[in-house]
Order: structure tokens, then C-alpha cells, then sequence
């Protein structure tokens, strides 16, 4: 009996302890892995606990279940297994709160404390329209453009006006996927394969972004996918359909715990589209993973299969777009013009913290794709691989009144292509007019540090060294073409320096204001290095460099709910490429055409985004009513530019004159709604000025303004399903617009062919997202 009492008190007293021993936990960003501070940790409506800086918490006593909940993300509930080591809980962040949300980088900070304007969209700003493309949503956000050749591929960026020097794909700017770069060795992006449909968070550095980037004048754009917001196992079903044939599908399977997450998607998307011969069929196959071993270091994974295939019907000219008229060029109509790509890619990364002084992030990729192009002259097929690594090392050394962090390290990507090109004729295949193999490579040594100081002040300074290399090889270049002139060369640019200085100031914990400068370049693609028709390299040519001065104020007021940003700036760009006239001396006729570096132009911009957010604590209807407001002012001018570098009787000095593709205002506007039984509306109003499409400014684009709106439903179904019912219309006034402008066409003969049109009419779409939580 004495020893079973004595059995008794020990169980009481392990059980005692056991209530006693404290329980540990770390809260961090899901997409950045940044620690978030003052989340609070709750059971049930009883407020435990909060975080500290590095995201941590301790609680003395055993709960069975846990609300996790932080200003700027959405709440998470978790499940407490026992008491093990740290248990790490990844948030979702949301759009509303711009102090919250924090930059990536090797060191993350918040986007207050980012000395240049950065816009962040998450995945609700992503799906406010019908969620497939993200333009209208990417178009919300002040001096950013995106457009499209396709109804949905052939997509390019500009940012402050810089990246249209091209019709096709991206220029001038740098992408990542996953941190893996989409931009390939050459500089130049292409987003067709893209599933935007799962992407949960993108970043927009506007402005040279070079001393931790390296090449993109016009910035950097980070996509992530979409990652399992919910611990446990669910089941997505998605669905939308809509005018014009749409359908698109996504089957998702997820799991997350405070270990790992993962998420395997396969979507669907067919298109009939509004314009003969522009159907669009893509198919994507995705897989993500986090992996924490233990609360020092984070393995992600990242493969993707994407298949796409969108039709070419061409351009019109003014007088047909006018009248809207669905027709195309009859070339590429003969010719059945497409444009094919098969893609994959895979990454992985590595984050590791060696001590609260020093963690370092390392990545490594492989990508690679296969495309085919039926176009109005001819057929390309191209394949191409991309292999790189980037690895960055974060320090940070804290004293009493002055704290000092550092990013140091480097990135390197080579890509392997091969370039094919045949005469095509009414869809029949001609001989090869082109077979090229090109090896281009970019690495850079990049370092940036900031230097905090009493006050609020803050000082960052970085610079970057980046180097450039091409190697081409001319494969008709044999004796079965001995008048063929050989395109075979070596180009290697001299290293081109990027620094970047700021100075920001802190005017409370929800307030900055900051001024800096920064330097960047954009490096020619390998079509502008050869001089085909001579067969030699053009070993004088430059990167186009620019420097961009800006001042800006960016925060929240009234308690956080009114979120603004506010830039000024200045983007002075030279040696801009143009194309170069070579005439015989005594006729004057032109023997070929060759890229110079001739003439610069000036980008001067006001750019403002407001917000505010009314989440009412107890609310009787509205749990959320969020209007918002941003504008654009462009002034672009170009300075000593001409048409040619042959400065002769035919060059033209357009010196003056407002840069072509860019308009002057662009203003938008809208409201968001939630209400407290689940409807929600989302609604957008647009308004983009004419703007020039010459570089003489006698031909200009219209104005136009475009309506969309979105409802729906969100409920929980029980413990276990979730449903999300809506609809929407994009275009719902019936404008006429475009969606891309081909420019600086010739008018000196018959119209030229260059406007993508868009729907004429309204475009309604509707669907459904289902999800089973085990």
C-alpha cells in the first residue's frame, strides 16, 4: 500500500511537470521565412502571449489547439502535438498592411524600411479578377505596365517606361520564379509558361535594382507559387468559365505542419478566345516544398512542367481597329501562326542560420525549354537550357544605438540555345534560313549593407560588379552555303559597376521618408550583337546604362488602416540601342542595318497608391470595406536621340520629342468589400491616357477606360469544407482598347499592322473553389 501511495505522488508529480513545461514556438513570414514580431498566441479568446523580434514566444501551460494572428496576415489555428522542440508556424501575409509586409532578401526587412518604391501583391490582390492573368491586377500599381501579344501569353513588362524596346517577350527588367530566374542569359524574359493561377505573392522593384540583382534598368519582379496557408491535409478542386470558351481547371493536393508543406498542382487552361485564329491551350503540372529539419535551417524545392500553345493571328492597322473588326494578317493566317513552348524547371534552395549574426540563402537551378513559332515569314524553333546558382550571406552585428546589416554574394547563370529558322509559306515549310548556337553568361559579385542609426535614420549603400559574355556559332556556316556569310563570334563586355546609396528616416513605427540613387544596365541580346549580313561581331556595342534619383514617403495612419506610397523620380538613361543605317559610299543605298548605341532619354514620374481599410472589430455587415485610389504622371523625353548614328541628311533628331509607349496619366480606382455572412465584391476602374507611338509623336494610341468587377461567396462548410462561389466581367463598359502596341512602325507606306485589340464587348466569367480539410 505504501508503495502504490508512493506510485501515486510520482504520476502526480510528472504530471505536474509536464503541465509546467513550457512550450516554444516561432512565427515567420511564409514566403520571405522572415521572423514576424507581435503576432499574438491565443486560446480561444484569452490573449497568452506575443511574439518577440526574432518571432518567438514560450507558454507555460498545455493548450490542445493554438490562434496564431499578426496585423497584415491571415490568422492560422494549430493543432499543439505535444511538447517538442520549437515548433515553427508559417502566416500568409495579405496586402492591407504595407508596414507588415516585409522585402526578400538575404536579410528581410520591412517593405517601411525599403529606401525605394516596392509594391506587394498578395494572393487576394492576385485573384481579384478572374485569377488567371495577372494584368489587371499588375496594372494597379503605379508606373507598372503589362501587356500581351496573345490572349494569354507574349506578355511585356515596362516599368516607368523602361522595357518596351521590344514587341516580343521582356526586356530591361530581371524575374524570379521561386527565386529562380525566368530571365535567361541574354536578359531577355518570357512569361507564357507561367501558371499565374497558383502564384500567391509577387514583388515589384521599380527602379534599378542592380546592387543585389544585377541587370534590369527598369527592376525586378519576384513571383512566388502559392503555399499551404492551412496545417493539415487538403484537398482544391477550382474551376472558372467564361465567355469565348474559357476553362480553366486546378486540382491541388497540400499538407503543412510545423515541419514541412507541400503542394502538387495540375491545372488546365483552354481558350477560344474573341479574334480568329487566337485560341490558347496550356497545361501546368507544379510542385512546391518547405522543409524545415530543425528551426536553423529551411530546404525549399520547386519542379514545374508547363505545355503551351497559343494561336498568332497578327496585328491590325489603325483604321481597322477602329472599326473594330475581327479579322487578322492574312500572312500569318496562311501561315497558321502559333506560338508553342514546353518548359521545365527546377530549383532548390537552402537557408541556413549559423548563429543571430550570420545565415546565408543558396540556390541552384535547371530549366530549360523547346519552342516553335509559325509567324507571317517563317518558322523558328528554338531550345534552350539555363543552369545557375545564387547563393547570398546575411550579416548583422547589433550595438546599443547603432545596428549594421549586410548582404555579400554572387549569382551566375549560363544559358545553352539553339536557334533554328526555316521559309514558311501558306503553312508550308521552306528551306533553313538560320541554324545558330549561342552560349550566353551573366554573374555578378554583389554586396549592400545598412547602417541604422539613432533617430530612425537609416543608410544603405551597395554595389554590384557584373560581367557579360556571348558566344555564338554559325551552323550554315559549311560548304553547301558558300554565300553564306558567317555569324560565328565572341563577344565579352566590360564589367559594368552598379552602385546604389539611400538615406531613409523613420518618422515613427509607421511612417518613413527616404531619398536615393541608384545605378543599372541592360545588356543587348545576342541578335543585336551579330551583324548577320557581313557575318562579324558588333564588338563597339554597350549596355544600356541608367541612373535613377528618387525621393519617396511610404506608411500607415489613423491606427494603421490608411496605408499610402508616394515616389518622385528621375531615371536618366544613355547609350541607348538603336538601329544603324550602313549605306554604299556612292549610291547611298543601305547594304544592311546594324544596332548602335545612340541618344539617351529622361524619365521623370510622380507616382501615388492610397488605401484604406476599414476591419471593424465587432462589425454588423461589412468586415471589410478597402477603397483605393492610385495615379501615374509620366514626363519622358528623349535627349540627343536620333533615328540612326550615320548623322547624315537622313537622320532625323527627335531630341524633345515625349518617348513613344508611354502615357502620360494612368489613374485607378476601386473598392473591395467583405461582409460578415462571406459575399465579397471587388470592382476596378481604369483610365489610361493616349499616349505617342512614334518616335516623331505624329501618330498616337487613344485613351480608354475599362470596368471590371468580381462577387462572390466564401464560406466554411462545417469542420471540414471550404467554398468559394463567384462571378465577374472584365471590359464591362464595351471599350475599345489594346492590349499591346506595336511601336515605332513605319507610316511611310501603307498603314502598318500594329495593334493587339482586345474584347470589343464585355467578357463574363464565373466559377468555383471547393476544398476538404482531413
Amino acid at each position: 500500500m505504501k508503495k502504490m501511495s508512493l506510485l501515486a505522488v510520482a504520476w502526480l508529480c510528472m504530471l505536474h511537470t509536464y503541465a509546467q513545461q513550457s512550450f516554444k514556438g516561432r512565427v515567420y513570414d511564409l514566403y520571405t521565412l522572415s521572423p514576424v514580431k507581435s503576432a499574438g498566441i491565443y486560446a480561444g479568446d484569452q490573449l497568452l502571449t506575443t511574439t518577440d523580434v526574432a518571432g518567438e514566444f514560450s507558454i507555460g501551460e498545455h493548450y490542445d489547439r493554438l490562434l496564431v494572428m499578426a496585423s497584415g496576415y491571415e490568422p492560422q489555428t494549430i493543432r499543439v502535438k505535444g511538447n517538442g522542440p520549437l515548433m515553427l508556424i508559417g502566416l500568409a501575409a495579405t496586402s492591407y498592411n504595407l508596414s507588415e509586409v516585409s522585402v526578400n532578401a538575404a536579410k528581410p526587412r520591412s517593405n517601411l524600411l525599403q529606401p525605394q518604391s516596392v509594391a506587394v501583391l498578395g494572393r487576394k490582390d492576385l485573384q481579384r479578377n478572374d485569377g488567371i492573368s495577372p494584368e489587371y491586377t499588375l496594372n494597379l500599381i503605379p508606373g507598372v505596365r503589362m501587356e500581351k501579344r496573345t490572349m494569354a501569353g507574349g506578355q511585356r513588362i515596362t516599368i516607368r517606361g523602361y522595357g518596351n524596346g521590344t514587341n516580343f517577350n521582356g526586356t530591361g527588367y530581371k524575374a524570379y520564379l521561386n527565386g529562380i530566374p525566368v530571365t535567361d542569359g541574354e536578359g531577355t524574359t518570357i512569361l507564357d509558361d507561367i501558371d499565374f493561377s497558383i502564384l500567391g505573392r509577387m514583388e515589384v522593384i521599380k527602379g534599378p535594382a542592380s546592387s543585389l540583382y544585377g541587370s534590369g534598368i527598369g527592376g525586378v519582379l519576384r513571383m512566388y507559387t502559392l503555399k499551404p496557408s492551412v496545417y493539415g491535409t487538403r484537398i482544391s478542386q477550382e474551376a472558372t468559365a467564361g465567355s469565348y470558351g474559357l476553362f480553366r481547371t486546378n486540382t491541388r493536393l497540400e499538407y503543412a505542419d510545423e515541419q514541412s508543406s507541400v503542394m502538387l498542382n495540375y491545372g488546365h487552361q483552354n481558350y477560344d478566345s474573341y479574334r480568329i485564329n487566337s485560341a490558347s491551350k496550356k497545361d501546368y503540372v507544379s510542385f512546391i516544398g518547405d522543409f524545415h529539419s530543425n528551426e536553423k535551417q529551411t530546404f525549399s524545392v520547386y519542379a514545374a512542367y508547363n505545355n503551351s500553345n497559343d494561336q498568332l493571328a497578327g496585328q491590325l492597322d489603325s483604321s481597322q481597329f477602329a472599326q473594330r473588326k475581327d479579322t487578322g494578317e492574312i500572312p500569318y493566317l496562311k501561315n497558321k501562326g502559333y506560338v508553342a513552348f514546353e518548359t521545365y524547371r527546377a530549383g532548390l534552395s537552402h537557408q541556413y542560420t549559423f548563429s543571430p549574426h550570420v545565415n546565408n540563402i543558396t540556390s541552384a537551378y535547371f530549366s530549360g525549354y523547346k519552342q516553335s513559332q509559325a509567324f507571317a515569314a517563317g518558322l523558328t524553333s528554338n531550345i534552350a537550357q539555363n543552369v545557375g546558382a545564387r547563393t547570398a550571406f546575411g550579416l548583422s552585428f547589433t550595438g546599443k544605438t547603432v545596428t549594421l546589416n549586410g548582404t555579400l554574394g554572387a549569382e551566375y547563370q549560363k544559358t545553352n540555345s539553339f536557334k533554328k529558322g526555316y521559309a514558311l509559306a501558306n503553312a508550308v515549310q521552306g528551306p533553313p534560313t538560320g541554324d545558330l548556337e549561342v552560349s550566353a553568361m551573366q554573374y555578378s559579385l554583389f554586396t549592400q549593407w545598412e547602417l541604422k542609426l539613432p533617430q530612425g535614420f537609416l543608410v544603405t549603400a551597395g554595389v554590384s560588379n557584373n560581367y557579360i559574355e556571348y558566344s555564338i556559332t554559325d551552323r550554315l556556316t559549311n560548304t553547301a552555303n558558300p554565300t553564306h556569310k558567317d555569324q560565328s563570334g565572341h563577344k565579352t563586355f566590360t564589367p559594368v559597376l552598379t552602385p546604389q546609396v539611400s538615406v531613409l528616416k523613420a518618422v515613427n513605427e509607421t511612417v518613413s521618408v527616404y531619398a536615393g540613387v541608384s545605378k543599372g544596365y541592360s545588356p543587348p541580346v545576342s541578335g543585336q550583337v551579330v551583324i548577320p549580313q557581313i557575318g562579324a561581331v558588333n564588338t563597339a556595342l554597350r549596355p544600356e546604362k541608367g541612373v535613377q534619383y528618387e525621393a519617396g514617403a511610404k506608411g500607415s495612419l489613423l491606427g494603421k488602416r490608411l496605408s499610402f506610397q508616394v515616389a518622385v523620380f528621375d531615371m536618366e538613361i544613355k547609350d541607348k540601342l538603336t538601329s544603324q543605317a550602313v549605306t554604299e559610299g556612292n549610291t547611298g543605298t543601305v547594304l544592311y542595318t546594324m544596332s548602335t548605341n545612340a541618344g539617351a532619354q529622361q524619365n521623370l514620374g510622380i507616382e501615388t497608391d492610397i488605401a484604406y481599410a476599414l476591419q471593424p472589430k465587432h462589425p454588423q455587415v461589412f468586415s471589410l470595406v478597402r477603397p483605393f485610389v492610385s495615379y501615374t504622371y509620366s514626363s519622358f523625353t528623349y535627349r540627343q536621340f536620333k533615328s540612326d548614328n550615320n548623322n547624315n541628311a537622313k537622320t532625323v533628331d527627335y531630341s524633345g520629342n515625349k518617348v513613344s509607349g508611354v502615357s502620360p496619366h494612368l489613374f485607378n480606382a476601386g473598392v473591395d468589400l467583405v461582409s460578415v455572412w462571406g459575399v465579397y465584391l471587388n470592382t476596378t476602374w481604369q483610365y489610361i491616357d493616349r499616349m505617342p507611338i512614334t518616335y516623331d509623336n505624329a501618330h498616337y494610341a487613344d485613351a480608354y477606360t475599362l470596368l471590371q468587377a468580381k462577387a462572390g461567396y466564401r464560406r466554411d462548410l462545417g469542420k471540414h469544407f471550404s467554398l468559394d462561389v463567384f462571378a465577374g466581367g472584365n471590359n464591362m463598359t464595351g471599350s475599345r482598347y489594346y492590349t499591346m502596341v506595336f511601336l515605332n512602325a513605319n507610316y511611310s507606306a501603307a498603314p502598318p499592322n500594329i495593334y493587339l485589340p482586345g474584347p470589343y464587348k464585355a467578357v463574363w466569367y464565373g466559377g468555383f473553389n471547393l476544398s476538404y480539410k482531413f
